[in-house]
């Protein structure tokens, strides 16, 4: 099982969130490329991206105490999550992966809709890194 530092997991939530927010971010740009989008598409993305950076800012900050109050000096890349994080993250692939899929979703929603998750997932990592920065 491979071990880091303890204090490394927040580097690599920081480097994991932000590959994934990348990787959202430009599926929604690319639909954005295929979708007839109208201006107010764009109003959505930054509601969307609103409503993500609350809500990942609150979950920064719990798994980031929650890694800062292990006592291991060295710890496993798998205890980044909790078992509920992990079964949410499954969910979320499971939803995203099943909304592409579904034909009579329009590629104006995947388009407003990742283009806010996106931008909010890759803040995320950019908090979680900040945070490793400043715990040094």
């Amino acid at each position: 099982m491979l071990r880091i530092p303890t204090r490394h997991l927040i580097l690599v939530n920081g480097i994991l969130w932000m590959g994934i927010g990348t990787k959202i971010a430009l599926i929604g740009v690319n639909s954005y490329g295929q979708a007839d989008a109208v201006w107010w598409h764009f109003v959505l993305s930054v509601l969307v991206f609103s409503g993500f950076f609350v809500m990942f800012s609150g979950i920064v900050s719990k798994y980031s105490a929650r890694i800062e109050s292990m006592p291991e000096p060295r710890t496993s890349i798998f205890k980044t999550f909790s078992i509920k994080g992990y079964i949410i993250i499954a969910f979320m692939i499971t939803l995203g992966i099943t909304l592409k899929r579904i034909p009579q979703v329009p590629q104006t929603f995947i388009a407003w809709f990742y283009c806010g998750l996106g931008p909010g997932l890759f803040s995320a990592g950019v908090r979680f890194v900040i945070r490793w920065i400043n715990s040094k």
